[in-house]
């Protein structure tokens, strides 16, 4: 009983701060959608670095070490080093051109830059398509808490989490919802950094040495590639590298750029991003994953148990006190990663598919009021498939999500820094890619064993220089709204 009073007044702690959130927005389009464009580089790195550690970090990343040995933290690495490049390269050319011309949607950017309404429409759905089932992973997470802690049933923990995100997304918008994110950022990462202390020094007097000979001793195939069921290979290795570099095409990271106070932001950002994410953050994970479960709790085979083993090893053998304060770690996981996921794909349907399709001429208000219809829609419609067709989190991350989002990504880097990219290009690369991906996923042997995201963005990537080339470049008004003026508006003061 204790523990639910507990977890009811952190969530109405949530919602006073998106109340809070409510009475200071500015009620503007852009206010409630990029945050006013005023989110500096502190708030920025907790936005982000706590946007991308989701439910995910705290159970389906150590889980699938669990099962497959330490290779998976090549897609770590991968998209450390995907982060870093869209805020060192991208980023701050698509701040500049959005700044400029006031786009509120990375969609919104690349219909211009490549003036193309029927792009618009296929980004969106694409977008949509494949942010929305993993939305519903995040309350899904939480939901294997509430189970393992409490004993209660899944959809009890999802359902929680959907009140949550709802309000907070629906009062407070993108500002409050990078703000928040550093309340839940440090309760998260306060409650991984202390079990996994608290469960080194309790199991492994000898520290982390004497777990690694312990399962060199027991189960060495922990230990190495590929893995005690065989599963990374050298091709899967070198694929999930590849997916994690593909990271700077999460499109709620990509609108993360366009919430930029000023261009300041991109030089220390990245820094950043290296440090305290790659080298420090997610290596806490890596360490309760690869290191202690295995020697503490051996043998469990379920994909959905290894998805919460950190929860029940620390539920088994943890004060309950502290076992509440890490599911309320995992809450904040997943409401500060879906919240952003939320606020993307909204901002998409109501600027790109509403706004740009059905009602050109919509004031803020309607917009904003669109938004919130949707995020009430999305968050339904994503438990309801993520419940409806369960996986394991860590496969359904980097097999179907991210592949999904890859698909945009030649479009994207060829609009912000390629003058020479079409919008031919764009449409034919995009669409075999997708196209291709769908068919893969169904039909494995098209993929010639390699990860889906390799053929298929080569494909793309290929396709879309290719067309380029062959068809006419952008007019002069593109090359210099997009190229000429965003250099100079960078270069200056």
């Amino acid at each position: 009983m204790a523990a639910i009073i507990v977890l009811i007044l952190f969530g109405i702690a949530i919602l006073i701060m998106a109340a809070y959130g409510y009475k200071i927005s500015a009620k503007t389009a852009e206010d409630y959608m990029l945050a006013g464009r005023t989110i500096g580089v502190v708030v920025m790195f907790f936005f982000i670095l706590f946007a991308v550690s989701s439910s995910w970090t705290f159970y389906g990343y150590p889980g699938h070490l669990y099962l497959h040995g330490p290779a998976y933290i090549y897609f770590i690495w991968g998209s450390v080093a995907g982060f870093a490049a869209l805020y060192m390269f991208l980023g701050p050319r698509l701040w500049a051109v959005a700044r400029l011309n006031r786009y509120i949607s990375p969609v919104e950017v690349l219909a211009e830059r490549y003036d193309s309404k029927f792009l618009r429409l296929i980004l969106s759905l694409m977008i949509l398509a494949f942010i929305v089932p993993y939305v519903g992973i995040q309350p899904l997470g939480v939901g294997l808490g509430f189970k393992a802690l409490l004993g209660l049933p899944i959809i009890v923990g999802a359902l929680y989490t959907v009140v949550l995100l709802v309000i907070l997304v629906l009062l407070g918008g993108m500002r409050i919802v990078a703000w928040v994110n550093i309340f839940l950022g440090s309760i998260y990462a306060s409650a991984l950094l202390g079990s996994l202390i608290w469960g080194v020094n309790r199991f492994f007097p000898g520290g982390l040495a004497e777990a690694a000979q312990n399962l060199m001793a027991n189960n060495p195939e922990l230990l190495s590639a590929p893995g005690p069921l065989g599963r990374y290979s050298p091709v899967i290795i070198g694929g999930t590298m590849v997916v994690g570099l593909m990271a700077f095409s999460w499109p709620h990271i990509v609108i993360g750029v366009m919430t930029a106070r000023d261009k300041m932001l991109f030089k220390w950002f990245p820094i950043l991003i290296f440090i305290f994410g790659g080298v420090f953050f997610y290596t806490m994970p890596f360490i309760w994953g690869s290191l202690i479960a295995p020697v503490i709790m051996p043998g469990v085979t379920d994909v959905k148990a290894a998805d919460s083993i950190v929860q029940t090893v620390i539920t088994q053998f943890f004060p309950k006190w502290f076992s509440i304060y890490v599911l309320m770690g995992v809450i904040a996981a997943a409401v500060s990663t879906a919240a952003v996921q939320l606020m993307t794909s909204s901002v998409i349907f109501a600027r790109d598919l509403i706004q740009g399709f059905i009602k050109p001429d919509a004031s803020d208000i309607q917009i904003i009021k669109w938004a919130r219809w949707a995020v009430v829609g999305i968050v339904i419609l994503s438990l309801v498939i993520s419940i409806r067709y369960t996986t394991a989190m860590a496969l359904y991350l980097t097999e179907v999500t991210i592949p999904g989002f890859a698909q945009w990504g030649p479009a994207l880097v060829g609009g912000i820094l390629w003058r020479r990219g079409t919008r031919e290009g764009a449409l034919v690369g995009t669409l075999a890619g997708l196209v291709y991906l769908i068919a893969g996923l169904i039909y494995r042997p098209l993929l010639f064993g390699l990860h889906p995201v390799m053929p298929t963005v080569i494909v793309n990537i290929l396709l879309y220089v290719i067309v380029s080339f062959l068809t006419p470049a952008p007019s002069e008004e593109i090359q210099s709204r997009f190229f000429d003026e965003v250099d100079e508006f960078l270069e200056a003061g």
